[in-house]
């Protein structure tokens, strides 16, 4: 049984290893991939102290989804766990994927976040394939 503290939980590091993941490629100067800062500034319509409003969004964002994926799984009878969580985060990652690097980025308000390469898709695939991974198995050690 799946308690409302379980999604919490997942959400919260889920999202944490979820964002280190999308910082890492431009640490590492592997990738123009600045997915938080573009949400962020979104918002502030700056590139400049967008990071902490995306971090934020980001994080609430990612409880939210931990709650979806929770009622989505619960009303389809299929148990939440590391398997269907990464199943859910794989999904969740190829439509984000395709709406933030294809609409959002072309859209952006700052031009800076136009120019991107498939380190950037590639990128959120695998940090939303992480995310539900890590949510899956926290709902699962907590049930």
């Amino acid at each position: 049984m799946i308690t409302s503290l379980s999604p919490l939980v997942g959400g919260l590091l889920g999202t944490l290893i979820m964002t280190l993941s999308l910082l890492l490629p431009k640490w590492l100067g592997i990738g123009n991939v600045d997915v938080v800062r573009a949400v962020g500034a979104l918002i502030t319509k700056k590139v400049h102290h967008a990071f902490v409003p995306g971090v934020i969004i980001h994080f609430i964002s990612g409880i939210f989804f931990a709650y979806i994926y929770s009622l989505i799984l619960f009303l389809s009878h299929i148990p939440f766990n590391a398997m269907t969580g990464l199943l859910m985060g794989t999904l969740h990652g190829v439509v984000v994927m395709l709406l933030v690097s294809i609409m959002i980025m072309e859209h952006h308000p700052i031009a800076y976040y136009h120019k991107r390469g498939p380190m950037t898709g590639f990128a959120q695939l695998l940090a939303h394939m992480l995310y539900g991974l890590i949510v899956g198995s926290v709902v699962q050690i907590m049930s």
